[in-house]
C-alpha cells in the first residue's frame, strides 16, 4: 500500500472535471498533521512515521545515503569499547566519544501499533472470573496476531484471540509472578500452529469494590492520579525489550516492539473497562541502560543515583507552568511517567469472528477455582458423540463437536497430556481454528489421524 490518503473533490475549490486532480483533492501523505489533528489521532503510525523519516522518490536516483536504514534504536549505555580507542574501556575511563549525551524527554511522536482489538467479549469475561470469585489480582498474556486498521492512515491493530494465565500468586492489591515462565515455548509454539498466532501482549487486573456498594469497582486511575504506575510502566518496559520488533528499517534489524500492555481499571461510573499503553523507546533505553526505578508514587519514576558501573546522564522534561510558558527542568531525582507512556484505543469488532470459537473450558493456572482433568474431555466428547462422526459428514453433529475443540484452554492442556503425537496435535490446532468451520470436509484431516483415532477407541471403552 502506499498509504496515501484518498480525498474526493472539493466542490468549492476544485475547477476540473471528474477526472482531474487538484491540490484541493490529491491525497495526503499518511502523516499529515492537519488530517491528524483533525481526526484527533496523537500519534503516527509506525510506516506512517518511517515514511515520513525517508518519503519515496519516484523516478529519482537514490544516493546510497538515504537509502540507509531511516531508523536508529536509543541507546544510552555507554560505548565499550571507546570509539576513539584514547583510553581503557569503561568503568576506567570515559570521553565525549563513548558517554551518551544528554536526554531531554518528550512525547513519542509514534506508536508501533495503534488499536487493540479483542475478538470476543467473553474473553474478558472469562478472564475476570478468577477476580470475582478470589477478588485477587490475575495476569494474562495475549494471544493473537496484527492487522491493519483502516481508521488510522498505514495502522497496525493488535487482535486478541486468547487470554493464557500462566502460573501466579494473586493479591488483593498485586500479584506476582515468575519470568520467563516454564511452559513459555510450548505456549508460543502452540499458537503458531494455530492459525499463526503469537504473543501480542499481556493483560492484567487492578480492581477494587467499592466499600458501599460491591457490585461497583472504585475508579483508581485517572488524570488527577495515574494510568500506567512507574512500576507498571517499567515492567512494560523490560517485557518489550524482550520482544523486539524485526524490521529491515533499523541499522540493527530490531526496532521498538509491539508488545501492548492492557490494564481492567474500575471507570469513574464504577464500572470495569480496558485500556490499552505501549512505554516509549525512551523508557526502553532507560531501563536498558539501568538508569531508572519505581517509585513509592506510582506517578513518578525515580532517575537512579550514578555509581561505579553505572553512568547516568543528565535528564530533563519539558512542561508549560502555571503562566503557559515552556520549562525545562531536571528530572533528577524523579519526573512524571507519563513522559514514558504511549497511549493506544481499544474495542470490539462490530462483526466478530474469533478463532476460537468457544471459551468455555477451565483455564489454566486457577488451583481451587478451575479444574483441567483428562476425564472430563473423555466425558464431553462421548456426550458429543465424537466417535460417529465420520469422513465428510457435517451436520449439526460436526460444528458441535469443532465448538467444543475450538478452545485455546483445552487446546493448551491437551499439549501437556500427550493424548496426540506432535503431528497429530499440530492437525488437530489447525482443524479447530480453520476459517470454513461450515465445510463438511473440514475434520476429515484429523479424523484420518492414529492420534484422533485412538482417542475415540478410550472414549468408546470409558462408556
Amino acid at each position: 500500500r502506499d498509504g496515501k490518503i484518498p480525498r474526493s473533490r472539493d466542490a468549492q475549490f476544485c475547477k476540473h472535471g471528474p477526472n482531474g486532480m487538484c491540490d484541493y483533492c490529491m491525497p495526503l501523505e499518511p502523516y499529515d498533521a492537519k488530517y491528524h489533528a483533525e481526526h484527533s489521532i496523537k500519534h503516527l503510525s509506525y510506516h506512517a512515521y518511517i515514511r515520513k523519516l525517508a518519503p519515496p522518490q519516484p523516478g529519482k536516483q537514490t544516493s546510497s545515503a538515504a537509502s540507509l536504514p531511516p531508523l536508529d534504536p536509543i541507546t544510552y549505555r555507554v560505548k565499550v569499547p571507546c570509539p576513539s580507542g584514547s583510553h581503557p574501556p569503561y568503568p576506567a575511563g570515559i570521553c565525549s566519544k563513548c558517554q551518551p549525551s544528554a536526554i531531554t524527554l518528550q512525547s513519542q511522536p509514534f506508536r508501533m501499533v495503534d488499536h487493540l482489538e479483542f475478538s470476543s467479549p467473553e474473553l474478558i469475561d472469562r478472564f475476570l472470573g478468577s477476580w470475582r470469585t478470589t477478588g485477587n489480582q490475575r495476569f494474562g498474556w495475549l494471544i493473537g496476531h496484527y492487522e491493519p486498521y483502516e481508521e488510522v492512515p498505514m495502522g497496525i491493530k493488535a487482535i486478541v484471540e486468547a487470554i493464557h494465565e500462566p502460573p501466579q500468586e494473586g493479591e488483593l492489591d498485586g500479584l506476582s509472578l515468575e519470568l520467563p515462565w516454564d511452559d513459555e515455548k510450548r505456549i508460543e509454539e502452540l499458537a503458531r500452529d494455530a492459525k499463526g498466532l503469537q504473543i501480542v501482549g499481556y493483560i492484567f487486573t487492578d480492581l477494587t469494590p467499592q466499600a458501599e456498594d460491591r457490585s461497583k469497582s472504585v475508579c483508581k486511575r485517572h488524570a488527577n492520579s495515574f494510568y500506567l504506575s512507574s512500576l507498571e510502566a517499567l515492567f512494560a518496559a523490560r517485557l518489550q525489550l524482550n520482544h523486539p520488533t524485526p524490521t529491515k528499517s533499523s541499522r540493527t534489524g530490531l526496532f521498538s516492539s509491539r508488545l501492548v500492555t492492557a490494564v481492567l481499571s474500575g471507570t469513574p461510573d464504577g464500572a470495569i473497562d480496558v485500556q490499552a499503553y505501549m512505554v516509549s523507546e525512551q523508557a526502553c533505553a532507560m531501563v536498558d541502560a539501568d538508569m531508572v526505578e519505581a517509585s513509592v508514587d506510582p506517578g513518578v519514576v525515580r532517575v537512579k543515583e550514578e555509581e561505579e558501573g553505572r553512568y547516568v546522564p543528565d535528564v530533563f522534561y519539558r512542561f508549560k507552568n502555571e503562566y503557559g510558558i515552556e520549562v525545562k527542568q531536571s528530572a533528577k531525582p524523579c519526573f512524571p511517567v507519563e513522559y514514558l507512556i504511549v497511549t493506544l484505543s481499544h474495542g470490539f469488532p462490530t462483526a466478530p469472528s474469533p478463532a476460537f470459537l468457544s471459551t468455555s473450558f477451565s483455564i489454566e493456572n486457577r488451583p481451587g477455582i478451575e479444574k483441567q482433568d483428562v476425564s472430563s474431555i473423555i466425558a464431553d466428547l462421548g456426550r458429543l458423540k465424537a466417535g460417529e462422526v465420520t469422513l465428510g459428514q457435517g451436520g449439526a453433529r460436526t460444528k458441535d463437536l469443532l465448538k467444543y475443540l475450538s478452545d485455546w484452554h483445552l487446546l493448551a492442556y491437551l499439549g501437556t497430556v500427550e493424548l496426540l503425537g506432535p503431528e497429530d496435535f499440530k492437525i488437530l490446532a489447525k482443524t479447530v481454528t480453520s476459517p470454513n468451520v461450515d465445510d463438511p470436509k473440514v475434520f476429515d484431516p484429523l479424523l484420518l489421524t492414529d492420534g484422533w483415532q485412538t482417542l475415540m477407541a478410550i472414549v468408546q471403552e470409558s462408556q
